[in-house]
């Protein structure tokens, strides 16, 4: 239960930061849609690099030696996504 009680404490404490802060700087409805964008990309890479650990290991991962290759994949596909980002940014301006 204590664990939980902490999960909930530092979700809800960086959410109400960065809500505060959307208030403050008072942004209009194209800030809003790209930072809505930039959250669904992100969320697609988090799914990618989720599906990309499932399928390309076999690796237990509740072992402490895999990090550094769980580290690999998700830098690895983060970046592929953000450089289709940027690739598709200068196609169309």
């Amino acid at each position: 239960m204590n664990n939980v009680w902490n999960f909930i404490t530092r979700n809800s404490v960086w959410i109400l930061i960065g809500t505060l802060a959307l208030l403050f700087f008072g942004p209009g409805l194209q800030e809003i849609r790209t930072l809505l964008l930039i959250t669904m990309i992100e969320a697609l890479a988090l799914g990618l690099s989720g599906a990309a650990v499932y399928a390309f290991t076999k690796v237990d991962f509740t072992k402490g030696y895999a990090v550094r290759s769980l580290g690999f994949i998700f830098l690895g596909v983060h970046l592929c996504v953000g450089l289709v980002v940027l690739g598709v940014y200068l196609a169309q301006f």
